[in-house]
């Protein structure tokens, strides 16, 4: 949305909403538009020249974003604010569509089928390698057949300690997404290997290139894949319709040919109101959602259809629904057990980087969903999670993150840092002190390499 509706919607949804694109709200919101790294920044398009530009709806952009060809990177000019998935568009325009149904009960942690095909429903058995299994899919979604306890040769190995989905039998991986700097510096910084490394992609972004460097150098990926095309948002009816199933194919088919297993979160922050697949721009009430779960769903079975069955999918919604409807609480979203891997959420203390905001710790953000997310009994993600240094002690917030997740949330089996200075500096580094409560904690044995 321009600039200006921006902030009157954030204005009037100041104390008890949490926003994420448009720019920071309190209550723990996401973040807005990020640069990525690696020469791609967070999703396609172009955006505006010169210095100081508005785009549409958007967040400020940080310094590290740089552009790239065919549309898909992002121009940062100084000072400049740009869209939601990387664009400045000045038409900006959302779109539209889509429609879904709820349902359908995965296995957790399943072990590869012998002989079976992936499909909705099934129930595979717990424990095991995931691979491809003799005459048949190796499935963590559901499969058409039972699976066997032993599990197939080939995909990619798990080590000991952790589960098929990657999660660790204690404690935690540590990630980051890494918009300001490199990836690099802020391993030197911390002194350790990050476990998982985050990216945002355009909808027509090839994000296989990056997860075969990601994978060569160590870490595992995440992407976070969304649907902006040369700065608007791909109508969500014209991908349930079929309109993008050849482009989706070819990337789950070269997903599938990785061979290792990766991260994939679509539509993340569904239920916010900064975002065109949202369901606050799909019609705002029950019907949006069941759109949105018709999309997820059918960009979920693309995947399965090729045999993508390395592919960990990962659903996050917001922390705080905006607004906070009854049809809009992410339970409404949720695709079913058989099209989820890794439950997640973001969550950020924006402190008083907004008029009116509050400071809020670790412990209350957390809280606000986790008890529900626990209750699917799936491992959950927090893919993106940081603090201001504005209203409150930001060592201190960092330093109690530890204890908490020790003492009340063992389900989360990962924590990925947005490590970028945008909105306000979410960095590690952001200050001495922020670094180094950090660094202590980053090489704690809780967070597995």
């Amino acid at each position: 949305m321009p600039l200006a509706i921006r902030m009157v919607v954030l204005v009037a949804a100041a104390a008890a909403a949490s926003c994420h694109q448009g720019g920071p709200a309190s209550a723990g919101g996401g973040t807005g538009g990020r640069g990525a790294t690696g020469g791609t920044t967070e999703t396609g398009g172009s955006t505006a020249t010169g210095s100081g530009g508005a785009a549409s709806a958007g967040g400020v952009i940080g310094s590290s974003g740089t552009s790239g060809s065919g549309g898909s990177g992002v121009s940062t000019a100084s000072g400049g604010v740009r869209g939601t998935g990387g664009t400045a568009a000045s038409s900006g325009a959302t779109a539209t569509g889509g429609a879904p149904a709820t349902g359908g009960t995965p296995a957790t942690g399943g072990a590869s089928a012998t002989g079976g095909t992936n499909g909705s429903g099934g129930t595979p058995a717990t424990g095991g390698a995931l691979g491809q299994g003799a005459g048949g899919q190796a499935s963590d979604h559901g499969g058409g057949g039972a699976a066997s306890g032993g599990g197939g040769a080939g995909g990619s190995g798990v080590s000991g300690g952790e589960s098929p989905l990657l999660a660790p039998s204690s404690g935690a991986l540590l990630g980051a997404f890494v918009g300001t700097g490199t990836v690099a510096q802020l391993e030197t910084t911390l002194g350790r290997k990050l476990a998982i490394i985050h990216n945002f992609f355009g909808w027509t972004d090839d994000f296989v290139p990056w997860i075969r460097s990601s994978l060569q150098t160590g870490e595992l990926p995440l992407v976070t894949w969304e649907t902006w095309m040369s700065g608007v948002g791909v109508p969500l009816d014209d991908i349930v319709n079929g309109v993008h199933d050849t482009m989706i194919r070819a990337r789950a088919q070269a997903a599938k040919d990785i061979g290792q297993r990766f991260f994939l979160r679509w539509g993340h922050e569904m239920n916010g109101n900064w975002y065109p697949w949202d369901g606050f721009h799909n019609g705002a009430n029950a019907a949006a959602t069941a759109k949105y779960v018709a999309v997820y769903r059918h960009i979920h079975d693309l995947f399965t259809s090729v045999g993508a069955s390395n592919v960990l999918w990962v659903f996050c919604p917001n922390v705080d629904s905006v607004p906070g409807d009854a049809w809009n609480q992410w339970s409404n979203y949720y695709p079913g057990d058989s099209y989820v891997d890794w439950m997640g959420f973001d969550g950020y203390n924006w402190g008083t980087v907004l008029a009116g905001g509050t400071w809020r710790s670790f412990a209350d953000i957390v809280g606000t969903v986790y008890a529900g997310m626990a209750a699917k009994g799936k491992p959950i993600m927090l893919p993106e999670t940081a603090s201001t240094e504005l209203g409150g002690d930001k060592a201190a917030w960092i330093t109690a993150m530890l204890p908490s997740l020790r003492a009340s949330y063992p389900s989360i089996k990962a924590l990925v840092w947005f490590h970028m200075n945008k909105e306000t500096d979410w960095r590690v580094d952001s200050s001495t002190s922020a670094r180094d409560a950090f660094v202590p904690m980053a090489a704690d044995p809780y967070f597995k390499h």
